[in-house]
């Protein structure tokens, strides 16, 4: 499931497959995904399930600020 091999997650993988499984985007691949589909998926992994409140919202945004940052920095 989405690239893991389910018998052997680590917890921050499980915790990662379950969040995406409650999106609207978990048949995709990461790299199919729209910024905006990864910018839910890091709110929601940031704040659980109180993703939706401003503070994670704001989380979010900031993730996807950051993103070509982060890109080019594991490069």
């Amino acid at each position: 499931m989405f690239g893991y091999d389910l018998e052997n997650l680590t917890g921050q993988q499980r915790t990662t497959v379950e969040l995406k499984a409650e999106s609207d985007f978990a048949d995709l691949p990461l790299e199919e995904m729209t910024v905006e589909q990864q910018q839910e998926l890091a709110t929601r992994y940031n704040r659980g399930p109180y993703w939706e409140n401003d503070q994670a919202q704001r989380y979010g945004r900031d993730f996807a600020h950051h993103l070509d940052q982060a890109r080019n920095a594991i490069r």
